[in-house]
């Protein structure tokens, strides 16, 4: 009889908790979400997450908060949300940090296995943008100025094993030159050195497109099969001799443990996102690809860009976070 007793308690338990899962998931959101970016404010990551973080509180009748955590080539803000309660009120959008981290650098201060994916946004590739006052005027400048000794061509970036330097380290040894990298808190920052000529240059999104236009960088390169969309008067490396294609990726994910049906409508309301006219006007000026996609979809994604990171390592390509 007491096993019986104890059976039907434990049925009521579960079943009492699916019950609180379901009435959760059905009133979410009910009070404003957090959105963290591990980034400054002012950069391009921390731009998609305020106008998405705009669209997901008019649509669901909420506040979306964008918090900016930068810092510790995004380690601040990816811990904060990895300890945050799996509740669906705290989420992150981040980079290929997300990636690289794991894999180049012995300091990580949180588990990548602590997360849920929500939603790939999407892709960029990166363009190598210079101050267009400096003395750099085309690739080959650029070049000699990196052979002429080691270290002496300085690139700034978004933060250690970011995208921006990645791209810089896989550039360098494609070319042959030992560079100076110089990590920043996020874009913004690094572009104000780089508007100001403290640095040479970096490896920005096509988003930079607009300082270029304007006249305050000149673009020398993408890393892309073909001349981007957003930036077709921008020649690919490919073109002028180089074999590099790589850029960034930016998605969303939530603590480990969130539950499947409030994962399932976080996923929903992103997707709507980004078919939103406004929302996609801001990404499409950036020039991202945008991707969209199911939870499962972005984890096989997370999977292979790892994998393919830690090929090269394996194969030899110095990529030492500093």
């Amino acid at each position: 009889m007491n096993k019986i007793l104890t059976k039907l308690r434990l049925a009521g338990a579960v079943l009492g908790l699916a019950c609180a899962v379901s009435a959760h998931a059905e009133n979410y959101p009910d009070r404003p979400i957090t959105l963290i970016v591990p980034y400054a404010h002012g950069g391009v990551t921390d731009l998609y997450a305020r106008s998405i973080g705009d669209y997901l509180g008019r649509h669901w009748n909420t506040q979306v908060i964008v918090d900016n955590k930068g810092g510790a080539g995004t380690m601040i803000g990816t811990q904060h949300v990895s300890r945050a309660k799996p509740d669906g009120y705290t989420i992150l959008l981040t980079s290929y940090a997300f990636t690289s981290n794991p894999v180049l650098r012995k300091d990580l201060n949180y588990d990548p296995a602590a997360f849920e994916p929500i939603m790939l946004l999407g892709n960029s590739r990166s363009m190598l943008v210079v101050n267009s006052e400096s003395d750099l005027k085309t690739l080959d400048d650029v070049i000699a100025k990196g052979k002429k000794s080691p270290g002496n061509l300085s690139f700034a970036s978004s933060g250690n094993a970011s995208s921006p330097h990645i791209a810089a380290e896989l550039w360098a040894k494609e070319v042959g030159v030992t560079i100076t990298h110089v990590p920043y808190k996020g874009t913004a920052p690094a572009m104000n050195d780089l508007y100001g000529g403290l640095v040479d240059g970096i490896f920005d999104g096509p988003s930079s497109i607009s300082s270029v236009r304007a006249g305050r960088l000149r673009a020398l390169g993408i890393a892309h099969d073909t001349r981007h969309p957003a930036a077709p008067e921008v020649p690919t490396f490919k073109e002028q001799g180089i074999d590099l294609v790589f850029g960034s990726w930016f998605g969303f994910l939530a603590p480990k443990g969130t539950p499947e049906p409030v994962l399932k409508k976080l996923n929903e309301g992103l997707n709507q996102a980004i078919k939103d006219p406004q929302v996609r006007s801001v990404l499409d000026k950036a020039g991202l690809f945008v991707s969209g996609g199911t939870p499962k979809e972005f984890g096989d994604f997370l999977a292979y860009e790892s994998k393919r990171l830690q090929g090269l390592v394996d194969a030899g390509v110095q990529l030492v976070v500093q």
